[in-house]
């Protein structure tokens, strides 16, 4: 006999036990999802996150905010991070400061590169400053923004636009008013960068996707976190763990080549190697650009490295050439 308790409250107490587990379950943080595993799988592939918690307000609730999304990066497999522009506030520290040194913390936690905005002090000087942090939690470089907005108290970068080399790819950081000036656009385009990533106080819209398709690298905004393709089109799938979280795996390799001069080494290029690559688009009633786009669809296989191998430009490497030689051409008063 069961003291205190009467046999036909038991159903009731059982119940509530199940539901208490199952609350439990539901609460319960979900496995990690480890990173990808670049060498079983075709092409370049990297996945990226978009961290859209706004511009400014309190320092100390902010960056905890950022921790906690970091911490949900991490655990969804992310190899890098961008959270927005001064997320944390106007405050001015230095690089490494408190800011970046907890960012960092998490960035080598989770093995992955983390870009951390805040207001730089440099000395006498202030700066709008995107802080790249890479998977070991150490500072490997800094984008200062360019063009400055009316008001924001700061003072403008004289180091200009800059790339950087990641394990996966070139990546460029442009921040927020610098999407009003397409010069920097273009010097991303021939620094060759895989994917610029744009912390912002706001969303951007049509111009981020005029910038990707005009150039032919990914665009990762991070103000409404509406990722974009190399092909100007909003990127899909797109993953969303939690609210103001954005997720993509982006394939680095994905390359256009024009039909200038290539007709024939196409053909023979897919002919060679059916199973391996395949045209992901060409010209089309929809799109009358006369490029293809190709990608790998066999682990361990690079567009690129084929492309090569058949004498076939990337339509950047195209533009890049033809625009140096016919520029030679020009100074010299030679016919084309």
């Amino acid at each position: 006999m069961m003291k205190g308790r009467t046999m036909k409250n038991v159903p009731r107490l059982l119940l509530f036990v199940m539901v208490a587990d199952m609350l439990a379950l539901s609460l319960a943080p979900a496995a990690a999802i480890p990173q990808l595993d670049r060498t079983k799988l075709p092409g370049r592939q990297v996945k990226v996150a978009a961290i859209c918690i706004g511009f400014g307000g309190d320092h100390d609730e902010k960056l905890r905010l950022a921790l906690d999304h970091l911490q949900t990066a991490g655990d969804n497999g992310v190899d890098i991070a961008c959270l927005p522009e001064e997320f944390a506030g106007t405050k001015a520290e230095p690089v490494p400061g408190p800011t970046t040194q907890a960012v960092a913390e998490l960035a080598r936690k989770h093995n992955m590169y983390v870009i951390c905005p805040i207001r730089e002090q440099a000395g006498e000087r202030e700066y709008n400053t995107a802080v790249l942090i890479d998977r070991k939690g150490e500072v490997a470089g800094y984008y200062r923004k360019v063009f400055v907005f009316w008001g924001e108290g700061v003072h403008c970068s004289t180091e200009g636009v800059k790339v950087f080399e990641t394990d996966f790819g070139r990546i460029g950081i442009l921040t927020c008013f610098d999407l009003n000036y397409p010069e920097l656009w273009h010097k991303c385009d021939d620094f060759d960068a895989d994917i610029v990533f744009w912390p912002s106080a706001y969303g951007g819209g049509s111009p981020l996707n005029a910038m990707a398709i005009l150039y032919h690298y990914y665009v990762v905004p991070v103000g409404a976190g509406n990722i974009i393709d190399i092909t100007g089109k909003p990127l899909d799938p797109i993953e969303k763990p939690r609210a103001k979280q954005f997720i993509a795996t982006l394939d680095l390799d994905r390359s256009f080549a024009h039909y200038d001069f290539n007709t024939e080494k196409v053909r023979k290029m897919l002919d060679e190697h059916q199973g391996q690559i395949e045209v992901e688009r060409k010209l089309s009633d929809e799109d009358l650009a006369p490029w293809w786009l190709f990608r790998a669809t066999q682990p361990g296989v690079r567009v690129r490295d084929i492309l090569k191998e058949h004498g076939i430009e990337t339509l950047r490497e195209y533009q890049h050439r033809s625009r140096k030689q016919i520029n030679e051409a020009r100074e010299k008063g030679e016919r084309i």
